[in-house]
């Protein structure tokens, strides 16, 4: 067999199976398979994630001098945290406990924290805002990304807690 015959004869099987192949997709494509009414494996669900103790909970047991480490690094860049202090970048913190959210006088709080005025500075409340700014008050001025761990939320709280001239409930 020439070279010539060899070069059809691959291009014959070459041409071949480019026809099977669009054919193939053109087809699939214009008459989808249908999905199972229900899946042929059963895949068990995991178990209900255990709820564990509430942020009250975790506060009444909290350490205020862990929480206060903890306000040093992630905080204190941004806020004061002593009697009457300063606004920095945000406003000060003493005594933040109780009080209304976004309703500090002498400081200008973004839209999306005006709109929770009616909500009080609460462990619950403080948990969420820790937890994630951005998810507490979609829009907020703060680009703290947040503390996920439950429990030093919690003792950040305790010490915010702390500095409150007379202990809110």
């Amino acid at each position: 067999m020439d070279s010539v015959r060899l070069n059809q004869l691959g291009a014959a099987c070459l041409i071949a199976v480019l026809a099977v192949g669009a054919s193939w997709g053109i087809a699939h494509t214009a008459v989808p398979e249908p999905l199972p009414a229900r899946p042929g494996v059963a895949i068990p669900r995991p178990p209900a994630a255990r709820q564990g103790p509430s942020i009250d909970e975790l506060v009444a047991r909290a350490s205020v001098d862990r929480g206060h480490g903890i306000a040093e690094r992630q905080c204190a860049m941004c806020h004061s945290m002593a009697p009457g202090g300063p606004a920095i970048i945000g406003p000060d913190l003493y005594g933040v406990v109780g009080t209304h959210v976004g309703d500090i006088p002498g400081y200008e709080f973004s839209d999306a924290l005006k709109a929770h005025r009616d909500e009080t500075w609460t462990s619950t409340t403080l948990s969420a805002w820790l937890k994630g700014p951005a998810e507490y008050a979609p829009g907020t001025k703060m680009s703290f990304p947040g503390i996920e761990s439950d429990t030093d939320r919690a003792d950040v709280i305790a010490y915010l807690r702390s500095l409150h001239p007379e202990k809110p409930e």
